[in-house]
């Protein structure tokens, strides 16, 4: 079994409703990242319906792609409620979450510093998987480390 080296943050069920738009800024040894930290699963886009084959005379066009191009590989986002931080350390980080809700208003911005500790997917007989920090924010907008 594997797991995911980064942080991982729980939101009170009546907070999380009310979030919108959450992102995260990750601090140590002088240089941050920010990422988007999504509360909730995503549905794929709908398929899309193929035209009218009665009214559509044209064939569709597929987009050429060179033979020396690659496409892009998406970065891997994790579930809901994690941060994938590949290079996270094993020393005190920053971080700062801020939520807005759906009129672009702050409903909650808190920092915390935390210290990522190993993750034992398979048990402690076992060896050690990255670096994890997990965060809980209650329905009153406090920030703690679980």
């Amino acid at each position: 079994m594997d797991s995911y080296t980064g942080i991982r943050v729980s939101v009170a069920p009546k907070l999380a409703r009310t979030v919108v738009d959450a992102t995260m800024l990750i601090c140590w040894d002088g240089a941050c990242r920010r990422d988007v930290l999504r509360l909730r699963e995503v549905p794929p886009d709908p398929p899309r319906e193929p035209g009218n084959p009665v009214l559509t005379t044209e064939t569709p066009a597929v987009p050429e792609i060179p033979a020396t191009s690659t496409p892009p590989t998406p970065e891997f986002a994790g579930p809901p409620g994690w941060v994938v931080v590949p290079d996270l350390p094993h020393e005190p980080v920053d971080v700062t979450l801020s939520f807005k809700d759906n009129r672009g208003s702050t409903v909650l911005q808190q920092s915390i510093t935390v210290t990522p500790k190993p993750d034992y997917p398979n048990g402690r007989d076992c060896a050690p998987g990255g670096p994890q920090a997990w965060l809980t924010v209650t329905e009153e907008g406090a920030l703690t480390q679980r």
